[in-house]
């Protein structure tokens, strides 16, 4: 019976462990996006209150 118990153990947490991978997996491909999410959108509107040239002053 204790054979059966750790069986079940085992495949409990190897059902976590797929879990935690898959989280962490779709985490890792989120973040991917959103950086260059954030890139995309960064190099597309730039700053407006600076200007792209340095001025010449008088």
């Amino acid at each position: 019976m204790n054979n059966i118990i750790d069986f079940y153990e085992f495949q409990r947490h190897r059902k976590i462990k797929k879990f935690f991978r898959l989280v962490f997996t779709i985490g890792a491909i989120s973040i991917f996006f959103v950086f260059a999410y954030v890139l995309i959108i960064t190099d597309i509107h730039y700053p407006t209150e600076y200007p792209t040239y340095i001025e010449a002053k008088p």
